[in-house]
């Protein structure tokens, strides 16, 4: 999927810019894997505020007859920086993010020419290491689950994901779960002033795993991302 953590800082000096070797996985709505999309990613410096994203994008063959056999060839749009916010500011991605802390970040969105919205996470996990991925849906209808792994482009390997690992526990106290090959997406109302949500992930090959947790009490939110 498309999220970008980016320090508030030089942006020259992002840890996410540069090109990158993407793997997505696509997944069902039930879970069934339906095959892969290779991508190579650039995401360059416009401004001091401001980077342009460019993806190729190759689906397997597959995913022929699949909605994401569509999101083939490239795809262009700018992001704009304030704080912890990012806008996404089209052509091909109109939308926004929050990055919670440096290298984790979720979004949400339009992908106007594919023709689908989009929840989306990345997680810098090491920094030659991102897991990326996300949700894609029309009109509300869950249409693909996906899950990614992206390597630096000058690294010269394929990124891959072992879907055969298991995914992590959530536990009693997570009341809704989604499973989409090794991630786990798991929400819980505990009670009625405090939700929680949490995104975890386990990366056997890169022998890591990250979670992103929310709490909101009242009117305070805290949010921690674990990696390790």
């Amino acid at each position: 999927m498309n999220d970008y953590p980016i320090s508030d800082g030089d942006l020259g000096g992002d840890a996410f810019g540069g090109a990158w070797l993407v793997t997505e996985y696509v997944h069902d709505p039930d879970g069934t894997y339906r095959g892969t999309v290779a991508q190579r990613r650039r995401v360059e410096q416009v401004d001091e505020a401001r980077l342009r994203v460019a993806q190729q994008c190759e689906p397997s063959a597959a995913l022929d007859g699949h909605a994401m056999a569509a999101f083939a060839g490239e795809w262009v749009f700018d992001l704009e920086v304030a704080g912890s916010q990012r806008r996404y500011l089209g052509p091909d991605v109109v939308g926004s993010a929050t990055q919670w802390q440096p290298g984790a970040m979720t979004g949400a969105g339009l992908w106007p020419r594919f023709g689908h919205e989009f929840e989306s996470y990345s997680v810098l996990v090491a920094p030659d290491r991102q897991l990326t991925g996300g949700f894609f849906s029309l009109a509300g209808r869950s249409v693909a689950d996906i899950v990614g792994v992206a390597v630096p482009e000058a690294a010269g390997v394929e990124p891959r994901l072992d879907l055969s690992a298991p995914p992590p526990e959530a536990g009693d106290e997570w009341q809704l779960h989604r499973v989409v090959g090794p991630l786990l997406v798991a929400t819980c109302w505990p009670a009625p002033a405090q939700r929680r949500r949490l995104w975890a992930m386990n990366d056997p090959l890169g022998a890591t795993g990250a979670a992103l947790t929310e709490t909101v009490f009242n009117d305070t939110r805290s949010v921690t991302v674990t990696i390790g």
